[in-house]
């Protein structure tokens, strides 16, 4: 009987055994790996290694955070239990050492928090939207079918012009903003304000849908249209040349502006085709007109303007590039009579001023900008009221102002060799008659012993003979001027002796 107690006992042990084992093992396998290395110890051969105190404690209280790490891979439910052991009368209390953790230092790392399927933060609220702007669509359109087109322009504007410094958040519909623009062209339109209603269906096309663009595209082509052949009609019936060429200028525009919205439009091309025509002529023969009344600076104007215009037609081109020689050399005609008529006067002084206007208008002209016939009859008009000029203070005996405009008279090119032969005559008597003049001078500045001042003279005469040499004289020309020079300077020196 003792014997058959025994057996059981031993049984009883072991199975307790094997179900704490078990246990250990299962715990081990589900626990993490640690994460500092832990020191391995060689066992002598036959030694059982030895257990730390609480060691069975700790694998069984990393189970349950391991247990919560893996709840989202599995369906929930309790720890798997150990295997039902035989009965025993009573457990083994050295077999069961109490839970308590172990007294080694934390690691250095501490172990990742347990993944928890827990929902991700949500973004923070979003700002209000600001509401959008309110248009007073409805109210224009009551206005504009009752025909208050001001009450339309007064509310309207304002509140466009509102709209387009809110923000994207806030601003109108597109479809709004480009009703609201429309109906305030129509309004515009309405009350004369041709020009203030193609800026409109101008915006309202650039705000509308691409869809709905096409019937502001409409609407700004049946304006130019309107517009153009208005303007075309009352430019045609202007008496006044210049006013008539405004009003087809205007008119212009408003169909440049019509083709560029619709390119195709065959009563926009028919009225562009009709102003041009009017208004190349109109240029042309006002410009003529004002070259007959002499009114040069004017005529010149509109040519240049005609000729900068984009659209100015190159088979008139030739037509008005003698139109505009003909303003230079009917100027410097005009100013060269005026200086002769007031040299005739005496009236020197004018007559010197009209000359130089017009030397400074045959300068100022491009090569190109007359032909050379007209500029050799440019040039000899300026040489003969120079020359004038000259020969009539020869004739009174001033020698010393008729030397400069005989000189001027002398560079200008493409007079001929006779009327240069001409100025050269007149020229030569001018230095003949300064000569004889500054060496009296000088015989008498000798004579009364102020020989400084006859010296100087003396200088001044021999620098105006060399630069009369220089300014394209001959000796020969100056022969008889040189001689007298040479005199003088050998009195000069006589009475140094």
């Amino acid at each position: 009987m003792g014997n058959m107690l025994s057996q059981e006992l031993v049984l009883a042990v072991a199975g307790a055994l094997a179900g704490i084992f078990l246990l250990v093992g299962l715990a081990q396998a589900l626990s993490p790996p640690p994460r500092r290395r832990r020191r391995v110890r060689r066992r002598r051969p036959g030694v059982p290694p030895r257990r730390r105190p609480g060691e069975a404690g700790t694998a069984a209280s990393e189970v349950a955070p391991l247990a919560r790490r893996a709840a989202p891979a599995f369906t929930p439910r309790s720890r798997p239990a150990a295997p039902e052991a035989p009965p025993a009368p009573a457990p083994v209390p050295t077999l069961a050492p109490p839970l308590a953790p172990p007294a080694a230092a934390p690691p250095a790392t501490p172990p990742a928090a347990p993944a928890v399927n827990e929902p991700a933060p949500s973004a923070p609220p979003a700002a209000p939207r600001a509401p959008a702007v309110e248009l007073p669509l409805s109210e224009c359109l009551g206005f504009y079918e009752r025909r208050q087109y001001q009450a339309v322009v007064a509310t309207a504007e304002p509140a466009l012009q509102r709209a387009l410094g809110e923000a994207a958040t806030a601003a109108p519909r597109a479809q709004d903003v480009a009703k609201l623009w429309s109906v305030l062209a129509l309004s515009r339109q309405a009350v004369g304000d041709e020009e203030g209603a193609l800026s409109a269906f101008e915006e309202a096309i650039h705000a509308a849908p691409e869809e709905d663009r096409s019937a502001y595209q409409t609407q700004a082509v049946a304006l130019a249209a309107g517009a153009s052949r208005r303007l075309l009609e009352r430019a045609e019936q202007i008496a006044e040349p210049e006013e008539r060429i405004r009003g087809l200028r205007q008119a212009m525009v408003w169909l440049r502006q019509g083709l560029a919205a619709a390119p195709g439009d065959t009563e926009l091309q028919s009225g562009q085709e009709r102003a041009r025509r009017g208004l190349w002529a109109s240029y042309n023969q006002t410009a003529a007109a004002l070259v007959q009344r002499q009114e040069f600076h004017r005529a010149r104007r509109l040519i240049r303007e005609a000729l900068a215009d984009e659209d100015f037609p190159a088979d008139r081109r030739d037509q008005f590039a003698e139109l505009l020689s003909a303003t230079f050399t009917g100027e410097i005609g005009q100013l060269t009579a005026s200086a002769i008529r007031t040299l005739e006067d005496e009236r020197e002084r004018e007559a010197v001023s009209f000359l130089q206007r017009a030397e400074g208008i045959l300068s100022t002209m491009p090569p190109d900008a007359m032909p050379a016939k007209r500029r050799e009859d440019a040039n000899r008009r300026l040489w003969w009221g120079y020359t004038k000029l000259g020969m009539r203070r020869v004739e009174a005996g001033e020698y010393e102002e008729a030397l400069e405009p005989l000189f001027h008279a002398l560079k200008i090119g493409d007079i001929g060799p006779e009327r240069q032969q001409e100025t050269r005559e007149a020229l030569v008597r001018a230095l003949e008659g300064v000569t004889d003049a500054r060496g009296a001078t000088i015989a008498r500045l000798a004579k009364d012993g102020n020989r400084n001042a006859a010296v100087a003279e003396a200088e001044r005469l021999k620098t105006l003979m060399r630069e009369s040499l220089e300014r394209g004289l001959s000796q020969q020309e100056l022969s008889l001027a040189l001689t007298k020079a040479k005199r003088v300077m050998e009195a000069l020196e006589r009475g140094d002796g």
